[in-house]
């Protein structure tokens, strides 16, 4: 009997890769016939009671090894939807929309069912120790449960530390800005690919992608306020302190470089790898 397994959405090397063209209901007998454990994940479907595996969406069925053992396959189909559908593990951006109970509504997507978020799903939180989120405020997580007929549930920790592990609140001096979805699997999960590192090399900067197409990036202090200035200026010493002249300076070139990273990398989308260092110039032009 074929065995099964759920597992994140991720890039994998082309040369690594069957593919073909499927539809949904297409039959995929011939991909599971004489395997003995396959591991499926986003835009295919599993029987609970007959285990068949069918697609969900049209795209690409992209097959390879999920392990070394030769008998081991791994099966996925990738596609450019425009419709997020959550998959367990998947990493997301989304925004708080309201707060019922003890739980937290959390929109992913545009037009699309809120998800939950509960108030005991972050690291060392408990019913005296609540996280005190508002409304329109981005958090970065991860999807714990998503089942037919069931509302979706994200954390934001970590399932293997149980600490933060990176998820939690962005901060809102960071910029979030839309990505296709595809492109976003590409920039978390293809480590050969080079946007990002040719990113690195103009300026440094922080990153939080979600495959649901929302990207959050900040460079130095980000989009900082006049508030966030004074708050430093109290908080530190003397040494430290910045004139009101200097702090607009440094906070004015820091927006620029984090808009500037965000037209770069939305314009990547539509460029191949050859094409990033001139997009880069194009983006960075009279910022640095």
């Amino acid at each position: 009997m074929t065995s099964f397994h759920i597992f994140s959405s991720h890039y994998l090397k082309p040369s690594s890769l069957h593919m073909s063209i499927i539809l949904p209901g297409d039959s995929l007998a011939s991909e599971v016939e004489g395997q003995a454990e396959i591991t499926i994940g986003p835009g295919i479907y599993k029987y609970p009671k007959s285990h068949q595996i069918i697609p969900s969406q049209a795209g690409i069925l992209k097959s390879t090894s999920a392990s070394k053992k030769s008998n081991d396959k791994l099966l996925y189909i990738e596609s450019n939807s425009k419709r997020y559908i959550p998959q367990v593990n998947d990493l997301v951006i989304g925004y708080i929309t309201g707060v019922y109970g003890d739980f937290f509504k959390v929109s992913l997507q545009n037009h699309s069912a809120p998800v939950q978020l509960s108030m005991m799903a972050f690291p060392n939180a408990t019913k005296k120790n609540r996280p005190n989120l508002k409304v329109d405020q981005a958090v970065y997580a991860r999807v714990s449960e998503a089942l037919p007929d069931i509302d979706t549930e994200i954390e934001c920790f970590d399932p293997e530390t149980g600490k933060e592990g990176g998820f939690g609140l962005l901060d809102e001096s960071g910029f979030i800005f839309d990505v296709n979805m595809n492109f976003a699997r590409e920039l978390l999960f293809n480590k050969s690919c080079i946007f990002l590192e040719k990113l690195a090399s103009r300026c440094s900067f922080e990153i939080a992608i979600g495959i649901n197409g929302r990207v959050w990036i900040k460079c130095g202090n980000g989009l900082q306020t006049d508030e966030f200035v004074s708050e430093k200026n109290e908080n530190g010493d003397e040494d430290e302190i910045m004139t009101d002249a200097a702090a607009a300076e440094i906070s004015l070139k820091d927006m620029r470089m984090t808009l500037a990273a965000a037209q770069y990398l939305k314009s990547c989308q539509y460029v191949s790898t050859e094409e990033a260092s001139t997009e880069l110039k194009k983006a960075f032009r009279g910022v640095l």
